[in-house]
């Protein structure tokens, strides 16, 4: 088994591993995106979306999904979580300066109107749900892989 064979699997995934996890967290955001229009998930800052996010981090280094999709996949649902409170908001006309349609943030400050919020919300998504994917989705990705691996011994 050559170099390249034994380390392709885990940079681009095994077989169509990559694109059930893709598809997995599609479904996973769907989900939360009707549980937060019926008002049964609060999208805030919380230890519980870090452990979803840890979970299929690590629930794709387990089935070898790829560290590429893994990023991939964490990205966009980071990117949904900054950005489907403040759509949501802008779509009803509901939105207001420290409500629920709000991106989560660190820093105490706020938009004047629902677009300027909504335009925030994609660019934290962008600037810092990449970097969030690469570090979380890294670590859980090789902890998966460790558990996989320590499992079969």
């Amino acid at each position: 088994m050559s170099y390249r064979d034994r380390f392709r699997p885990h940079v681009v995934g095994a077989g169509r591993n990559g694109g059930l996890l893709l598809l997995a967290v599609g479904v996973l955001s769907l989900l939360f995106s009707v549980g937060f229009v019926l008002d049964v998930v609060d999208i805030n800052l919380s230890l519980g979306w870090l452990v979803v996010t840890f979970g299929i981090a690590v629930t794709a280094g387990a089935v070898r999904a790829g560290l590429v999709p893994t990023i991939g996949a964490l990205w966009l649902f980071a990117l949904w979580w900054y950005v489907f409170p403040p759509l949501v908001g802008y779509l009803t006309g509901n939105w207001a300066t420290g409500s629920r349609y709000t991106y989560p943030r660190l820093l105490d400050y706020g938009y004047t109107s629902a677009y300027d919020e909504l335009v925030g919300g994609i660019e934290s998504g962008v600037g810092f749900g990449l970097p969030l994917a690469i570090v979380v989705g890294t670590v859980g990705y090789i902890a998966g892989t460790a558990i996989s691996w320590y499992s079969t011994r």
